[in-house]
């Protein structure tokens, strides 16, 4: 009876400790990601270039990717810092958030974190804002707040991994 115990007991650990397995995904040409196997494509999110989730963990992710000449266009002259005051406002209405300076690759981003509340559970949303020669990136990922640690590391590498891809 117990070796029979040890047994699921070994058979549940080692499930529980499946390896997450890692994919590098181009996108229209432009940039490259790397995804972990447990999410799908989706479609949920309009605008969005990238679209992952999975709903079953709870984790969604999407990237939307806009061109400078398109601001232009309109006759806004955005740099970094106001392209992510404008991203984040819909989750910082006062725009008292300050986000982290981070470099991803070669290019200069912005990152912070919100708080929000959907359906009464509490969500964690992590965005960043990237700014290449030519385009402006936002990278949205989000969950409950009960797993926020226990996607940390997976977040990062996600975020980490963004790399334009270099036009001819």
């Amino acid at each position: 009876m117990r070796t029979l115990f040890y047994i699921a007991f070994l058979a549940l650990t080692l499930s529980s400790c499946e390896k997450v397995k890692w994919a590098t995904v181009t996108v229209n040409g432009k940039y490259t990601m790397q995804l972990p196997n447990y999410l799908e494509s989706g479609t949920f999110y309009k605008d969005a270039s990238l679209q992952y989730k999975n709903e079953e963990r709870e984790f969604y992710m999407v990237v939307l990717d806009e061109s400078k000449s398109s601001f232009k266009e309109y006759g806004l002259d955005y740099d970094l810092t106001t392209y992510f005051k404008v991203a984040a406002s819909k989750f910082d209405s006062t725009g008292r958030i300050m986000p982290e300076r981070i470099v991803i690759g070669p290019d200069s981003a912005r990152t912070a974190e919100f708080k929000g509340n959907i359906s009464d559970h509490d969500v964690y949303y992590k965005m960043v804002t990237i700014e290449s020669k030519g385009n402006f990136y936002k990278m949205l990922v989000w969950m409950m707040m009960r797993d926020k640690e226990k996607y940390a590391a997976d977040v990062s590498k996600i975020i980490g991994s963004f790399r334009e891809v270099s036009e001819k």
